[in-house]
């Protein structure tokens, strides 16, 4: 038998309930998990740490989640990032989508599609 190493998630959430249940959540299904809670946090963390997903609302002080992505985007192309927002207009998807964001969830999260897209972020750990 093999162990899959723990994948670290960054929940960058300026919502402190939101923030706190998604960390309780995925804590409890097998991640470490760094909470932050504007997008200036979160880039100075993705500048000092290695992470397996980035999750960012995109409406956030200090630096909002489309400039995060950005600059994110700048210095790692390859790391997931998952938006989760209740802005989620026709552009802004089609802003973030080019910027090559594959996850995208609408504000208020339901549980079941929250755990359908992590699976499909790391499908070697699949949630049972």
């Amino acid at each position: 038998m093999y162990s899959i190493p723990m994948k670290k998630i960054l929940v960058a959430e300026d919502d402190r309930s939101l923030s706190r249940s998604l960390d309780t959540w995925l804590t409890l299904e097998g991640f470490q998990v760094v909470t932050v809670f504007n997008g200036e946090e979160a880039l100075n963390k993705i500048l000092q740490e290695r992470f397996d997903l980035l999750i960012t609302d995109l409406v956030m002080p200090r630096l909002g989640g489309v400039e995060l992505i950005s600059k994110v985007r700048q210095v790692n192309l390859d790391l997931p990032i998952m938006v989760v927002s209740g802005n989620l207009g026709n552009r802004i998807i089609k802003e973030i989508r080019e910027m090559d964001v594959h996850y995208v969830l609408p504000k208020p999260i339901k549980p079941a599609q929250f755990r359908k897209v992590i699976e499909q972020v790391f499908p070697e750990s699949a949630l049972i």
